[in-house]
């Protein structure tokens, strides 16, 4: 009769593992078995509300371009609960993008916006 050598168990002669802990008895210990190989699963999303992005999609919306502040706001809300870290990354690269492009169309059309008005204020005084 053969014992376990992890706990010293009787074990049955045709036994692969130990019933009691597990263990591969010594006649299966050396044989080769499958090795199965898997996809690792996709990392999961954080979860978490990006509120640097938030914030800069809020002040896009109010004093730059609306249309780009509320998608890019929309795109930070739904990264949160993105299913993978890529998709979530992805979703956020979006709304950096569109805040981007807003607040830089927000400075030009504010910068072209005081050079008229000085312009025209120089004009009317007969400068």
């Amino acid at each position: 009769m053969a014992y376990c050598n992890n706990c010293g168990n009787q074990l049955d002669e045709n036994a692969k593992f130990c019933g009691v802990c597990g263990t591969k008895t010594e006649q299966f210990a050396n044989s080769a078995a499958p090795v199965f190989t898997a996809e690792p699963a996709p990392a999961r999303a954080s979860g978490v509300l990006n509120v640097k992005a938030l914030v800069w999609s809020i002040i896009n919306l109010l004093a730059c371009c609306m249309p780009l502040g509320v998608a890019s706001l929309i795109l930070t809300i739904l990264a949160k609960d993105a299913p993978t870290v890529e998709e979530e990354a992805k979703k956020l690269k979006t709304a950096k993008t569109l805040n981007l492009v807003g607040t830089i169309g927000a400075v030009v059309f504010y910068f072209a916006y005081v050079v008229l008005i000085v312009l025209i204020t120089m004009m009317e005084s007969g400068f």
